[in-house]
C-alpha cells in the first residue's frame, strides 16, 4: 500500500520530506536521480542532495534562493501578511474566485498580487 492519511507526518521539515523523495525512489528502485524541483522542492531537493549526495546524479533548482527567510526581512514579511490574510479569510462564504478575489481586495489593494494569490486556491 502506498500510505494513509495516518502516515502524514506532524514534522514536515526538509530533511524528512527529502526522506519522502528517497522513499519513493526506493519504491521505484531507482538508485540514482536526476532532480528537477521548483521553489520549496528546491529546498527539499537540496536537503536530499546535502542528505544522500550518493542518491543524487544532478540537481536543477528553479525559481528559490538557497536561505533562510527571517522576520526582519520586508519580503518575506509581506509573504507572512498574506498567509494571514488568507487564513483569516472565510472561504465558506466564498463559492468562486471572484468572491475570494473581492473578499481580499480591502487587504491586499494591488490586482496583479491578488491575482497571484488566486491562483494557488
Amino acid at each position: 500500500s502506498c500510505g494513509s492519511v495516518d502516515d502524514i507526518r506532524q514534522d514536515m521539515s526538509y530533511p524528512n520530506m527529502a526522506l519522502d523523495v528517497i522513499h519513493v525512489l526506493d519504491r521505484l528502485d531507482i538508485e540514482k536521480a536526476v532532480l528537477v524541483a521548483h521553489s520549496m522542492g528546491g529546498k527539499v531537493a537540496q536537503s536530499l542532495a546535502l542528505l544522500h549526495p550518493d542518491r543524487v546524479a544532478g540537481l536543477v533548482v528553479l525559481d528559490m534562493a538557497p536561505v533562510t527567510y527571517t522576520n526582519d526581512d520586508a519580503a518575506w514579511k509581506a509573504v507572512q501578511d498574506i498567509i494571514h490574510v488568507l487564513s483569516d479569510l472565510d472561504l465558506a462564504t466564498c463559492q468562486t474566485k471572484r468572491d475570494v478575489d473581492l473578499a481580499l481586495r480591502s487587504a491586499l489593494p494591488d490586482p496583479a498580487l491578488r491575482a497571484f494569490v488566486l491562483t494557488n486556491l
